[in-house]
């Protein structure tokens, strides 16, 4: 994906997300819903740990 490769956040949850983002290049547009809601679903899983990491 263009303007990401390479960069991470520090977060390898977070990071794998972003990744997934990258299918969505050569994935057909009928396949992009299913990817973008993994993603957010992993992005959800991501800031849900947070919470329970920081108490």
């Amino acid at each position: 994906m263009i303007g990401t490769e390479g960069e991470t956040t520090g977060d390898e949850r977070v990071d794998a997300a972003m990744a997934r983002l990258g299918d969505v290049e050569q994935a057909p547009p009928s396949s992009h819903p299913e990817i973008f809601q993994d993603v957010h679903r992993r992005l959800q899983e991501a800031l849900t740990g947070i919470d329970g990491e920081q108490a």
